[in-house]
């Protein structure tokens, strides 16, 4: 009984690895040196290169802060509009502060968007 009960927690957990791993999200190297390429191309607006990826499932993005949240969130949606472009279709925007992070390592979000469509 105490065999059949460990066999079964190992294919449950097992399982649950396989499902949790399947539905990481995948960008290739390609995508995201079309995505970073394409931001490079607005130096002024988004002037960290190269951007930072989190597995796929966030882009973050340092800009220069001049402007409201308003403003910084329609950049994240226009970053949106640049991922599905190259067929990034699961992957959130977060815009962070540039000249913050560079001066005291501060890293609070300032603005972003949800590209997972």
């Amino acid at each position: 009984m105490k065999k059949t009960l460990l066999i079964i927690v190992i294919a449950i957990a097992a399982g649950v690895g396989y499902f949790l791993e399947t539905k990481k999200v995948h960008v290739s190297t390609q995508q995201r040196a079309s995505v970073e390429a394409a931001l490079a191309l607005e130096p002024e607006k988004y002037p960290a290169t190269p951007v930072w990826w989190s597995d796929g499932d966030i882009l973050a993005v340092g800009m220069r802060v001049s402007d409201e949240k308003d403003k910084l969130d329609a950049s994240a949606q226009d970053i949106c509009k640049v991922l599905w472009k190259y067929d990034v279709n699961r992957t959130a925007v977060e815009i962070y502060d540039i000249e913050k992070i560079q001066k005291a390592d501060d890293w609070k979000m300032i603005g972003g968007a949800d590209c997972r469509r």
